[in-house]
């Protein structure tokens, strides 16, 4: 029953979704000395970095497009002709490479763990409050 509903159901889905994130980063984090080893990341899909306090959302610069003829203004202070859209472009990766080739940053699996927590706990909280809205709809103390 309480599955049924679409908003214990995104709860449940963001949840494990974050689980999963936590398994990766931790991963991250266990081989931060590992020769060659590169650090992975899993993204939702749906979810626009540039909306939240990503590490993406630091890496994504803004630069202005004209659509019909291709024509990228590298310069902010440069003139954009009438009627010219706003886009984002990725940079790529933030980070360096050792010289035993590992690429983690220790410093950065850290903020995206705690975040990653933060973001857990928000949606624990907020399937906790729905389940005790439930229960006093139905006549049962919360």
């Amino acid at each position: 029953m309480i599955h049924d509903l679409s908003t214990f159901a995104a709860l449940k889905q963001r949840m494990r979704f974050l689980q999963s994130r936590q398994k990766v980063l931790a991963e991250n984090v266990a081989n931060a000395d590992t020769p060659g080893y590169k650090p992975k990341d899993i993204a939702q899909i749906g979810i626009d970095p540039a909306t939240r306090g990503s590490d993406a959302a630091r890496r994504m610069g803004t630069v202005r497009y004209n659509q019909a003829a291709n024509l990228v203004v590298t310069n902010p202070m440069h003139l954009a002709p009438a009627g010219q859209g706003a886009g984002s472009v990725d940079k790529g990766a933030s980070y360096e490479t050792r010289p035993s080739g590992n690429a983690v940053n220790l410093e950065d699996e850290m903020l995206k763990v705690s975040q990653n927590q933060i973001d857990y706990q928000t949606a624990a909280n907020l399937y906790q409050r729905g389940l005790a809205t439930l229960k006093t709809a139905l006549g049962r103390r919360a």
